[in-house]
């Protein structure tokens, strides 16, 4: 089991070697800083199989380490378990939120250390064989058909399925946050759903995923695709949303970055962006009742474009089979 362990104390990462280092299982890499571990993590050829990562780093720390590591896709699972001495909600949430797998709280135990570790290797064993167990993406989609109606789990950071995005709400400590509901729509979605195939169509979803995650890049967000062509969210603190300026800069992203080959459509599509409520501070119980109630009450025809789009939709993927003829 290879681990990267990153703390800027030099007698913890000596405990580390001491406890680690003499078990045979383990192969501990030790560094410094997080800006010298995501170096080690580029020029390594064989992944890591866990990370320990201390929270208050100089420069990049760790939980903006552990932001990085989600990012990459042969790290969006393995098990970071952060190493701290605090007991601060704030931070811990603000970890998890980022992708922290576990805590290990300083000073270290030797006991409870080689306890974590061990049932990160357990559960990296287990993701290892779930993955191989899975077919490809492209074998899935070959078997299935995915609904309209339905969400999905797009795997993206800071994107769910609106279950997971409740789940996220419901895990909150109890008290009231300062968040802005709002809805993202996919104009003519139906019409790309009904004209290309399973696999094409998530690409469609994941690119627009990336592009309003993006757009929201300075706020703290999450988001879930709940169906239908419609996106909900979350954005936390104070400060109002421009409705029509994040769809802008949505729009301008999937422009910049649409890849037609992928998606099966030649052109990005519009975007929507509203409000769910004017409401604004919420408790994590009542901000997943409003979303599920706004979706519940939402307009029956949702999804179903009208015959513009539809129709613009159709021609654009006549043209696209004419030009590969």
């Amino acid at each position: 089991m290879r681990i990267l362990a990153v703390d800027d104390d030099p007698v913890i990462l000596e405990l580390l070697r001491s406890c680690l280092g003499r078990v045979g299982e383990y192969e501990l890499t030790c560094c410094d800083t997080a800006e010298a571990a995501l170096k080690t993590i580029s020029g390594t050829e064989m992944p890591f199989d866990c990370f320990l990562l201390d929270i208050m780093l100089p420069g990049v720390d760790g939980i903006e380490m552990c932001k990085i590591l989600r990012e990459k896709t042969e790290y969006r699972t393995t098990p970071v378990l952060m190493v701290t001495a605090s007991r601060e909600p704030t931070l811990m949430q603000r970890a998890f939120e980022a992708g922290a797998t576990d805590f290990i709280s300083k000073p270290l135990d030797g006991m409870e250390l080689g306890a974590r570790v061990n049932s990160a290797g357990m559960l990296n064993a287990s993701l290892l064989r779930e993955r191989e167990a899975q077919h490809t993406l492209a074998e899935l989609t070959a078997l299935t058909k995915l609904k309209f109606d339905e969400g999905i789990n797009l795997g993206i950071p800071h994107v769910s399925d609106l279950l997971s995005l409740e789940n996220h709400l419901l895990r909150l400590p109890a008290g009231c946050y300062a968040m802005s509901l709002f809805s993202l729509d996919v104009v003519g979605l139906r019409a790309v759903f009904r004209s290309v195939r399973p696999a094409a169509f998530r690409q469609n979803l994941e690119q627009i995923a990336h592009a309003a995650i993006d757009a929201l890049q300075d706020r703290d967000c999450q988001i879930a695709y709940a169906g239908s062509g419609r996106f909900v969210g979350i954005v936390m603190g104070r400060a109002r949303m421009d409705n029509e300026k994040i769809a802008q800069a949505v729009s301008e992203r999937l422009q910049e970055n649409w890849e037609p080959e992928l998606t099966g459509v030649a052109k990005a599509p519009a975007i929507r962006v509203e409000s769910v409520t004017s409401q604004r501070v919420w408790s994590g119980l009542a901000a997943s009742n409003k979303l599920r109630e706004y979706l519940n009450s939402a307009d029956p025809l949702h999804g179903l474009a009208d015959d513009r789009s539809d129709n613009l939709f159709e021609r654009m993927q006549k043209m696209v089979m004419a030009e590969d003829k």
